[in-house]
C-alpha cells in the first residue's frame, strides 16, 4: 500500500527542507511521502504528475499564482483532495476567505511543526475517511445497476398480456416492494383445448436470493405446464415435477415457495387446484364469498417424498375468483395496523362490477391504508370472472 502523499507549494526554498527534517522518520517509514513546488501554476503541474496526492498544503502569498487561486482550482478538478492553508499570524482577511471556498484548515507562519503534524494526521484521516465513503458509494451505485438489470431480467418472466378466453375476464396487479421481488403470478394456455393455467406464489424470505429462486420455480412451472405431454391433471403434475427438480438439483437453497396452481376450463368452468402453503383464494358470488380454497398441501421445494392432490371446483356465470399473496393483507399504516384479512373480505363484497375495476380500485384501498409507511411486502393480485 502506497503511503499518502502530500503537495507543499510554497516559495520559500527553506521550507522544503524543514519538512523533509521535521517528518523525516515518517518518510523513512514509508509513513508519508511529499512533493514539493513553488507557486499554484507548478502546483498544478505536480498534481498531473502525481495524480495520488491526497493533501495539499499551500501557502496564500505566492507569486504568479495564490494559494487562494490554486484552492480554486484544486476544488474544481479535484474534489477529493484535501487543502490545508499556510498564512501570516493575523492575515484573518485571507484565512476566512479560504475556509469559505473549501480550506479543510489552515496553519499559521511561522509555522509549528507540533501543530501541523497535528493538522496532517486530522486531515489525511479525513481524506481516508472521505475515499472510504466514495469507495462505498460507487459499489453501492454498481450493487443499485446490478439489482436493476435484475429487476428487468425478472419482469422479462411475468407475461405482459394474459391469454383472452370467451366468456372470461382476467385481470392481475403486480407491485414489488423492492429492485427484486419473490413473489411472482403467471397465465398461461395449455395444450388441452380450452384451458388456461394460472399461478400465483410467494417465495419465502426477501432479496436476490428469494428473486433468483422465484425465477427458477416459475420457469419450471411455464414449462412443464405450457409444454407438457400430461391431459388432465395438470397443476398437481405440473407443481410435481418442479417439486422434484428443485429437491433433486437445489436443496441445499433450504428455500420454499407458497404456490397456488390452478387451470380453467373455460368451456365449463371447471376448475382443478393445488394449494401448496399459499393465502386461501376465495369464490365471490353475488358479491359475497361464498368459498374459501384452502391449503391442501405443502409448499413447494423443502422436503423430499412430498405429494400433492387435485382439488376440484366450478365457476358458475357471474362467480370470480380471486388470488393474492400476504403482501395484500399484510400491508401496514404508520400505527402499524395491518389491512388484514376483514378489510379485504369486506372490499371484495363490494358492488364492482369487472375483475379489472376490483382489483384497480383495491390497489387504491391498499395504499390509502398504507399512507406514509413503507410497503415491505411484494403485492400480487389474480383475478378470474367468468362472464357466462
Amino acid at each position: 500500500m502506497m503511503p499518502p502523499k502530500i503537495l507543499v507549494v510554497d516559495d520559500e526554498p527553506d521550507l522544503e527542507i524543514l519538512m523533509k527534517q521535521n517528518f523525516r522518520r515518517k518518510i523513512r517509514a514509508g509513513e508519508l511521502e511529499f512533493v514539493f513546488a513553488q507557486n499554484g501554476f507548478q502546483a498544478l503541474d505536480r498534481l498531473k504528475e502525481h495524480p495520488d496526492v491526497s493533501m495539499v498544503l499551500s501557502d496564500i502569498n505566492m507569486p504568479e499564482m495564490d494559494g487562494l487561486s490554486l484552492l480554486d482550482k484544486v476544488s474544481e478538478k479535484y474534489p477529493l483532495i484535501r487543502t490545508v492553508i499556510v498564512s501570516a499570524y493575523g492575515d484573518m482577511k485571507n484565512l476566512r476567505t479560504a475556509m469559505n471556498n473549501g480550506a479543510f484548515d489552515f496553519v499559521n507562519k511561522p509555522i509549528d511543526f507540533t501543530d501541523l503534524e497535528a493538522t496532517v494526521t486530522k486531515t489525511l484521516n479525513e481524506i481516508h475517511n472521505i475515499k472510504n465513503a466514495e469507495q462505498n458509494r460507487l459499489k453501492l451505485q454498481s450493487v443499485q445497476r446490478e439489482l436493476q438489470i435484475g429487476q428487468t431480467i425478472q419482469k422479462s418472466f411475468l407475461p405482459a398480456f394474459v391469454p383472452k378466453a370467451d366468456g372470461w375476464e382476467i385481470a392481475k396487479i403486480f407491485t414489488p416492494a423492492k429492485e427484486v421481488a419473490g413473489d411472482f403470478f403467471d397465465v398461461y394456455e395449455l395444450p388441452t383445448p380450452n384451458k388456461i393455467g394460472f399461478v400465483v406464489a410467494d417465495v419465502c424470505g426477501k432479496g436476490v436470493g428469494p428473486a433468483l429462486f422465484m425465477t427458477l420455480i416459475r420457469s419450471l412451472m411455464r414449462a412443464f405446464g405450457e409444454f407438457g405431454s400430461f391431459t388432465e391433471k395438470e397443476a398437481e403434475q405440473t407443481i410435481t415435477l418442479t417439486h422434484n427438480y428443485v429437491i433433486r438439483n437445489h436443496e441445499s437453497a433450504n428455500m420454499f415457495a407458497t404456490v397456488f396452481i390452478g387451470t380453467v376450463d373455460t368451456k365449463t368452468g371447471k376448475i382443478e387446484y393445488v394449494n401448496c402453503g399459499h393465502n386461501p383464494p376465495y369464490v365471490l358470488r353475488n358479491n359475497k364469498i361464498i368459498a374459501e380454497l384452502d391449503i391442501t398441501d405443502p409448499v413447494v421445494g423443502l422436503f423430499p417424498n412430498d405429494e400433492f392432490h387435485t382439488n376440484e371446483i366450478t365457476l358458475e356465470p357471474g362467480d370470480s375468483l380471486f388470488l393474492f399473496t400476504d403482501g395484500v393483507t399484510d400491508i401496514i399504516n404508520p400505527r402499524n395496523e395491518l389491512f388484514g384479512d376483514d378489510r379485504l373480505r369486506s372490499f371484495l363484497e363490494k358492488d364492482i362490477t369487472t375483475a379489472e375495476d376490483t382489483l384497480k380500485q383495491l390497489n387504491v384501498a391498499l395504499y390509502e391504508h398504507m399512507q406514509t409507511a413503507d410497503q415491505f411486502d411484494d403485492i400480487t393480485m389474480l383475478m378470474l370472472r367468468r362472464l357466462k
